[in-house]
């Protein structure tokens, strides 16, 4: 009896976990790095990477439209990675920094060249240095889904017509100020998947379920550990 609870409980959470997959995969997107975080030297400016992700798929041309307050930051340079496309319009390409916009395309001929794509990890499509007018909270953000077919942020796959693959509008992103010599980003340790915690979470939770109802005797309270991450001085 035993055995056949616990063989239902792994196969309801193997049927979980893959067919979760679908629902937690992640499509073609743009993404600043890092993703925010504090400036502790204003005086040395900041530089931000913009990285393009295809999630797989091949594509012929992207474009992203940057925002930023215009009265906190002032860009200094603007720097492409010419190998992802073969050209780079200059029609579509914007540094403003009266207005706080900076617009970047790429674009490779369709059926001449070698479409972009990644496969594991985003690439790097530019790279923007800011200098700081003033210490306060500001943003990077972007310009999406504006349908004026200029300033608006794409990833586009070659068809007829061609289609765009970013969906969704991507992250903005927040930068404080505090005294210092570096910029410190958010902390990501990359250590836990969300979609696997939710997986984890429910195999203990059922598991810990049956425990308790057939071997209370087992239930235990324990004592842990909670691990705080923080600067290293």
């Amino acid at each position: 009896m035993i055995i056949k609870k616990l063989l239902i409980i792994f196969i309801v959470s193997f049927i979980f976990f893959f067919s979760s997959s679908n629902l937690f995969a992640a499509g073609a997107n743009f993404s600043f790095y890092p993703d925010g975080g504090i400036i502790v030297d204003s005086s040395k400016g900041f530089t931000v990477d913009v990285l393009i992700d295809t999630s797989g798929e091949e594509v012929m041309s992207a474009k992203f439209v940057v925002l930023f307050d215009p009265t906190v930051l002032r860009l200094k340079k603007a720097e492409r990675n010419s190998s992802l496309f073969e050209s780079w319009p200059e029609d579509e390409s914007s540094l403003d920094n009266d207005n706080g916009v900076v617009m970047l395309s790429g674009f490779t001929q369709s059926g001449t060249g070698t479409p972009f794509s990644t496969s594991d990890k985003p690439e790097i499509m530019a790279r923007l240095t800011f200098e700081v007018l003033k210490e306060k909270t500001t943003y990077l953000d972007w310009e999406f889904d504006t349908n004026n077919g200029v300033f608006d942020t794409q990833i586009m796959k070659d068809g007829s017509p061609p289609q765009n693959l970013l969906t969704e509008k991507p992250k903005n992103i927040v930068f404080q100020f505090s005294e210092g010599s570096v910029i410190k980003p958010d902390v990501d340790t990359g250590i836990f998947d969300f979609k696997f915690l939710i997986v984890v979470g429910a195999v203990l939770l059922m598991f810990g379920g049956f425990m308790i109802f057939t071997r209370p005797g087992f239930y235990r309270r324990r004592k842990g550990t909670v691990v705080i991450i923080g600067d290293d001085k």
